[in-house]
């Protein structure tokens, strides 16, 4: 396991663009972070410090940090195949079998990464602006652990979706498209139900499971009049790892009864 995780790390280093993925997302998250902090510095009444920021900190730039994951797992598996490397590591001498241990390895590696830059980030700049003579509101300790956590599996289940498509379809362009255009349809669909008073059934489409595991009023200890669905914490999260699952066994699926 510590071998095929490092060569994931070693071929995503050296490439190009991914560092350019990277960098773009970091650009965009610091605009992201930096609208609210600019905002309220010399405003009388403005705050955007610690503990108020948490929220915004933990999932505001998430759904950013997940399209950015999701379009290099889909760039980096796809280009595998165009490139026939992923062949040639068989042939090598790597089994199948380890060629995607590597692959589901690296979801939560890369989701971890883009999300860990995101809470750095915007906990700096609310660090800057936290005011110890502030009237703080807290929540409690449980429900910033279990929004992270959250938001992180709702990451993965994006990027486990970014990964069957790039199984699927093995070319970069395709699957970055598709893996960006599913989300309007799976929209759309639920839109659709919602008209029927169908938010139930809508509520447990793979994207709609992702963006509720994205939203931090999910987690609060009383409902939020905001959401359109209110889940229930562990049922979300199981919804959610259920999804991850399903897309892991389907790209493993894919992946084995088709030639390399």
């Amino acid at each position: 396991m510590p071998k095929v995780f490092f060569l994931e790390w070693f071929k995503l280093r050296r490439r190009l663009a991914a560092w350019g993925i990277y960098i773009a997302f970091l650009t965009l998250t610091i605009f992201l972070f930096g609208v609210p902090f600019y905002g309220s510095r010399g405003h009388d009444g403005a705050y955007w410090g610690l503990p108020e920021a948490l929220p915004e900190i933990v999932s505001g730039g998430a759904p950013v940090a997940s399209i950015f994951a999701a379009v290099l797992v889909a760039l980096t598996v796809s280009n595998e195949f165009e490139w026939r490397t992923s062949r040639q590591h068989v042939i090598d001498g790597l089994s199948r079998d380890d060629w995607f241990l590597a692959k589901l390895l690296f979801l939560p590696a890369i989701t971890g990464a883009f999300y860990i830059t995101q809470l750095m980030l915007g906990t700096t700049l609310a660090f800057i602006d936290t005011h110890p003579v502030h009237k703080h509101v807290y929540y409690p300790n449980s429900t910033y652990v279990m929004a992270s956590f959250g938001v992180w599996l709702g990451m993965c289940c994006y990027s486990a979706m970014a990964l069957l498509i790039s199984l699927w379809v093995r070319s970069a362009g395709p699957a970055i498209g598709l893996t960006v255009i599913y989300q309007v349809f799976d929209n759309i669909a639920a839109r659709t139900l919602h008209g029927f008073h169908l938010d139930a059934l809508a509520a447990w489409f793979p994207f709609q499971v992702h963006l509720a595991l994205l939203e931090f009023d999910q987690y609060l200890p009383s409902p939020s009049p905001s959401l359109d669905y209110r889940w229930n914490t562990w049922a979300l999260l199981l919804a959610g790892a259920a999804w991850l699952g399903v897309f892991a066994s389907a790209s493993r699926l894919v992946y084995f009864k088709r030639d390399l």
